[in-house]
């Protein structure tokens, strides 16, 4: 059960992500050291040493980064629903796709990248700004359906700043066509970014 798990989660972060360009060799992402997660007495977990935040329940599974993906920490949760697909996954990234400093322009660039192995159109539901990392902040949420496989599968991105740097949480809920999207994720992943916080300058606030 646990490997067919990992391979339905392999495949929710191939569609979700295909496509997206190769990085450009950056140094090795702080999710691919060995620390162990704390958790703390105030519900917080803190993560190789560098953030802190408040995780979703147990039935998330944490999923650690590394230099070839397209997240520094993840969570992963299987859900009822009669695809094989239906999951909710909610990730921090440290270097989505494009190159601008503009949120708005930055949205617009990752966003013509995200699912677009699947070549359906997005229905953006929401853009919003909102407060991030203590700084300016920009949600968009969309949707995506697939009346050929019989899926659909909406997306929160939350784009925001570190120091000048742009980053990215996001959210990815799959379903069945006629299945019902679960608020409770989408809550959880608030609760994710609100609590996310830095406890040391990243490599590029050091140069």
């Amino acid at each position: 059960m646990k490997i067919y798990l990992r391979m339905v989660l392999l495949l929710c972060v191939f569609f979700s992500l295909a496509g997206c360009a190769a990085r450009v060799a950056v140094p090795q992402k702080a999710a691919t050291l060995s620390t162990s997660p704390q958790l703390t007495p105030r519900g917080t977990m803190i993560f190789n040493g560098e953030y802190e935040f408040v995780p979703p329940p147990s039935e998330w599974e944490m999923l650690r980064g590394s230099q070839f993906t397209h997240y520094v920490v993840g969570f992963y949760r299987r859900d009822l629903d009669k695809s094989r697909l239906a999951s909710s996954f909610i990730a921090y990234d440290e270097d989505p796709y494009g190159t601008s400093k503009d949120l708005e322009t930055r949205a617009q660039e990752c966003l013509k990248r995200y699912f677009w192995a699947s070549m359906l159109q997005k229905n953006i539901l929401e853009k919003k700004k909102r407060k991030v990392l203590g700084g300016e902040g920009l949600s968009l949420t969309f949707e995506i359906n697939d009346p050929a496989k019989k899926i659909k599968v909406r997306s929160m991105l939350v784009f925001g700043y570190r120091g000048e740097r742009v980053v990215l949480f996001y959210l990815n809920q799959w379903r069945s066509i006629d299945g019902s999207f679960d608020p409770s994720a989408f809550e959880l992943f608030d609760k994710f970014i609100t609590s996310f916080t830095f406890l040391k300058k990243s490599f590029y606030e050091t140069l």
